[in-house]
């Protein structure tokens, strides 16, 4: 493993030890934000300077292979692999690029009001990005759960830029109404709210709106995205689009209507799951969601 490539990964439980043997140990003596998850370790990471002592810095979870399917040394070989990349990353749910148009539509059936809330929030902190307005986010911009290490300047560009001035101002104006729309809790697994499911969009939306960042994105392609559905009905929609979606972003623009017909995918995708995962367990929790709590609040 290069010396100049850290993955860190977050101790925060007594008796945790890492769950992956080539990452590196982020003791969190003080976690007094954890429902803020990653969003405020990477803001932490930051502040202490850790991004300035490698040449790529990043932060996986303790879930990483569980849910890439690849273990650390597989990833860091990629990096490796990729030294003139700004960023490297690795979209552990390849098939949402399949049924969404991008993240910020896949989160509003996954999260109702994700979008206002997320925009109520870049308002205030003066990032002037348009979410209704955000770029198709395909395979190679896509990426959820944090899973991607950056150069020193990404650092700088965006956590110095985006997640900073957001972790600022929830800090010093809590009880405004743009700070409270996205601490209020949202639909989950587990008990959570809106922040860390803004802040992860935040990554694929920032290298959409920035092209001249290089980004070297891990393949998961053909029927290797098959793997990672969580359920035979995303296999069949994945089955269904994967080709035309494809083709879809080779072309100068990304059709309208195919746009439209991911909208509903995305709506039968959350009834599917939703009737599903009530009474079998998740793949990633090992249990069912309890979605009734969440509908009584």
């Amino acid at each position: 493993m290069s010396a100049s490539i850290k993955i860190f990964e977050p101790i925060y439980a007594p008796g945790q030890v890492l769950s992956e043997k080539a990452f590196h140990p982020l003791v969190l003596r003080d976690n007094a934000h954890a429902a803020w998850r990653e969003f405020y370790i990477l803001v932490h990471m930051y502040r202490q300077g850790l991004h300035l002592q490698q040449e790529f810095t990043g932060l996986f979870s303790p879930k990483f292979s569980l849910k890439a399917r690849i273990d650390g040394e597989q990833f860091l070989a990629f990096a490796e692999a990729n030294p003139d990349a700004d960023v490297c990353l690795i979209n552990p749910f390849p098939q949402l690029a399949y049924i969404s148009f991008n993240a910020w539509m896949q989160g509003e059936h996954a999260h109702p009001e994700l979008t206002a809330r997320s925009q109520l929030l870049l308002d205030a902190c003066g990032i002037g990005w348009n979410l209704k307005e955000a770029p198709r986010q395909s395979p190679g911009t896509l990426c959820y759960c944090n899973f991607w290490i950056g150069s020193q300047s990404f650092w700088e560009n965006y956590v110095g830029q985006v997640l900073v001035p957001i972790a600022n101002f929830l800090e010093t104006q809590s009880n405004t109404a743009a700070a409270r729309a996205v601490l209020e809790p949202t639909v989950h697994s587990d008990d959570a709210p809106f922040l860390p499911f803004v802040a992860e969009r935040l990554f694929s939306t920032f290298l959409t709106l920035n092209s001249a960042v290089k980004v070297a994105a891990y393949p998961i392609e053909g029927d290797a995205v098959l793997d990672y559905c969580v359920s035979d009905f995303e296999k069949d929609m994945v089955r269904y689009m994967q080709k035309p979606v494809d083709a879809a972003d080779r072309l100068p623009s990304f059709p309208h209507e195919q746009k439209e017909l991911m909208e509903l995918l995305c709506a039968l995708s959350l009834k599917y799951v939703r009737a599903h995962f009530s009474i079998n367990p998740h793949p990633h929790t090992g249990k069912p969601i309890d979605f009734d709590r969440f509908d009584k609040q």
